[in-house]
């Protein structure tokens, strides 16, 4: 996720209230298809693997996507940002909830140095951000243990910000490119190292519906009014089944084109 964040009421509410976030993280790890599609992946890398899992994580920003590490005893997750606000307060948080198997940390992915540490690193909606990021693929390549993996998910080259983000995205869109080809983020994977390459689109007709039933609607109108709050689990309640078949869908039908790309590449 991209660090720089802007004065967003709904990033500084989950930031602020513990019980918030807590209910954000569930919430996102049950309801979010960005989410399940990366816990998806996770557990088909991991199902055969036996012992703990060191996973590299930058750009994690307000930190939703780490509750889905937080107190799985078979990841140690080192997370890394440029941001020392997100940082600060992700460790404050995971330390309330006596998580420890994420450490927080501030780094930037263009200047880290790990060798062979980690067995997987996770990557999601940053590589937009880095003007480098093919230096960003080479860092995340040598940090990766032998036979480790990269799970990316990243805006596609078929994405429409205007749509995607309904005009009311958390994050400042300071992007350097607004999105990948299969054969752009292939050819930049192969440049960094990496022998193999998987890549699908994600995010077709019914992950969009998804998107903007869970995220965009929601975003726009918490930013109207902090009233949508109190109405947000009863929406969610209300809504759930349709987005659960929606989530479905998208991931059980190959799409020809989508507005996101996921990505496992293979040391």
């Amino acid at each position: 996720m991209p660090s720089e964040c802007n004065t967003d009421v709904f990033s500084h509410t989950i930031e602020k209230n513990s019980m918030m976030r807590k209910y954000y993280n569930v919430f996102s790890s049950y309801f979010l298809l960005k989410n399940i599609i990366i816990k998806r992946e996770l557990a088909l890398c991991t199902k055969r693997k036996k012992g703990a899992q060191h996973v590299i994580y930058p750009g994690f920003g307000i930190g939703q996507l780490l509750s889905l590490f937080s107190n799985e005893a078979k990841y140690n997750v080192l997370a890394i940002d440029k941001n020392n606000h997100f940082v600060a307060n992700s460790t404050a948080y995971f330390y309330e909830e006596n998580v420890k198997n994420i450490y927080c940390k501030t780094d930037d992915i263009t200047q880290i140095n790990y060798q062979n540490n980690f067995d997987y690193g996770l990557c999601v909606n940053l590589l937009n951000y880095i003007e480098d990021d093919v230096l960003a693929l080479k860092n995340l390549y040598k940090s990766l243990k032998p036979s480790g993996v990269l799970i990316i998910f990243n805006a596609s080259n078929y994405a429409d910000y205007k749509d995607i983000k309904l005009e009311t995205g958390i994050y400042k869109d300071h992007k350097f490119r607004n999105g990948y080809s299969m054969d752009e983020m292939r050819d930049k994977l192969k440049k960094a190292g990496f022998a193999k390459v998987k890549i699908r689109y994600v995010y077709g007709v019914p992950g969009i519906i998804s998107w903007k039933i869970t995220t965009g609607f929601p975003s726009l109108w918490i930013k109207k009014t902090k009233f949508f709050y109190f109405l947000l689990p009863f929406y969610s309640l209300l809504l759930f089944p349709a987005v659960l078949l929606l989530n479905f869908i998208e991931i059980a039908i190959p799409h020809k084109k989508g507005k996101c790309i996921i990505v496992k590449a293979f040391k």
